[in-house]
């Protein structure tokens, strides 16, 4: 008696624990907020800070976070900086692909980088950043790990797509 109700405890605590992480994306969309600002050095095009301001921990995709950039979304001066992928595509996964590496953010804190890409020129542009941040770091590993052997219906990258809500930084006019 005393094993099934360990049992059980563990599995209710297991189960608070995933709702716990399992944010909705609209939820995540405004208690992460993500600032641009100018770069403190001279080998950094951009300064960012992301801050988390719910109660339980969240996770960034960082793979790009510090650069290069994933993809560039330009229309006239504007340029947006996707640090992550933003729609999903239905590709063949070269042999090796990016790790999905995860940013842990604790609960009310906050983290600051620099990004640098020496391919972009942002002078006289308007900049912003995506990310991508979710709760559960284990269910987007084991989905891109998934996708990896899909035979070309996904692209490991949805896996990130999927898991994480996307997250835009604030404007910054560059000289």
């Amino acid at each position: 008696m005393k094993i099934l109700l360990r049992f059980i405890i563990i599995g209710f605590l297991h189960l608070c624990a995933v709702c716990v992480d399992a944010q909705p994306r609209n939820v995540l969309q405004k208690a992460i907020s993500v600032e641009i600002a100018r770069p403190i050095t001279d080998s950094s095009l951009l300064h960012w800070k992301i801050t988390n301001k719910l109660d339980v921990a969240v996770y960034v995709y960082d793979f790009f976070l510090w650069g290069p950039a994933y993809h560039v979304e330009q229309a006239g001066d504007r340029v947006t900086i996707e640090t992550t992928p933003v729609k999903e595509t239905q590709a063949c996964p070269p042999n090796r692909f990016p790790p999905v590496l995860l940013l842990v953010i604790g609960p009310n804190r906050t983290i600051a980088g620099d990004f640098s890409d020496p391919v972009l020129n942002l002078k006289d542009k308007t900049v912003s950043l995506k990310i991508s941040v979710g709760g559960d770091p284990y269910s987007v590993v084991e989905e891109a790990k998934q996708f990896a052997n899909s035979k070309c219906k996904h692209s490991p990258y949805d896996a990130i797509v999927r898991w994480g809500a996307i997250v835009e930084s604030n404007t910054l006019e560059l000289p």
